[in-house]
């Protein structure tokens, strides 16, 4: 495996942690299972990487199904 696919197969990774909390607590119990369940393995010295801490960011949901319901919204996006 590439060292690129590796970094996106981490990067993933940490993601997931982020908005799943299992498995950031499955990767504190147990990180070489978690990492091969990514295709990624312990190193030869056998250290894991620690996962970084998810970004406190403020999340907006916004509902749009009532403005969809007065009627037809047309967006219409490209380049000139």
């Amino acid at each position: 495996m590439h060292a690129i696919e590796q970094d996106w197969r981490f990067a993933e990774l940490v993601a997931l942690s982020w908005i799943e909390p299992d498995l950031s607590i499955r990767y504190a119990q147990d990180p070489s299972k978690v990492l091969a369940e990514f295709g990624l393995h312990v190193t030869g010295d056998g250290t894991t990487p620690d996962l970084p801490p998810a970004p406190e960011l403020a999340l907006v949901i916004e509902d749009f199904t009532a403005a969809s319901a007065r009627g037809s919204v047309l967006c219409i996006c490209g380049k000139g």
